[in-house]
């Protein structure tokens, strides 16, 4: 009697632990439009929420910036508000990644300390400042593109400038 129920312990013990071996190790996904903002000259380099990124999908993030071409080069990252390390976002390659030109992806360092990126607008007006984490949460791709408005955008934007204290 007791050798049966040693070994129906052995096997419950064993179905138990293959069980849990057997589930897959899901990752959540992380959402650093929690915590991430785009902070560049434009800023003081301050973590304002106005600059906060949001999620457009996946782990593509973004946000909208306006600038003025007056032929100067703005310098940015993207980081959190204590620049954190794995969470500070500069460029990884000097020579391929510090500039950035619209339209073109560099790759990031989210370990940076001193490594800006740099984007000197053609025309004054909005942008949209893109990160990437899809393919490496340690070097997310950059991107910057023109802005495009919505359709609420053209009814807002007029409402915004033809009444501010609103």
């Amino acid at each position: 009697m007791k050798i049966k129920s040693l070994i129906s312990f052995a096997l419950v013990a064993a179905l138990g632990l293959t069980g849990c071996a057997s589930q897959p190790n899901v990752a959540k996904e992380e959402d650093r439009s929690e915590y991430l903002y785009l902070r560049g000259s434009f800023t003081w380099f301050d973590a304002e929420e106005s600059y906060k990124v949001q999620r457009e999908t996946g782990q593509i993030y973004k946000t909208v910036v306006e600038l003025v071409a007056d032929g100067q080069a703005y310098e940015f990252k993207f980081a959190d508000e204590s620049w954190s390390k794995g969470k500070n976002c500069g460029y990884q390659d000097k020579a391929q990644d510090e500039v950035v030109t619209i339209g073109n992806k560099v790759t990031a360092n989210c370990s940076a300390k001193f490594e800006f990126f740099r984007f000197t607008p053609a025309n004054s007006g909005k942008y949209n400042f893109f990160v990437d984490f899809s393919t490496s949460d340690k070097a997310p791709q950059i991107w910057i593109t023109e802005y495009q408005p919505d359709l609420i955008d053209h009814i807002v934007d007029p409402l915004q400038k033809a009444m501010p204290d609103l």
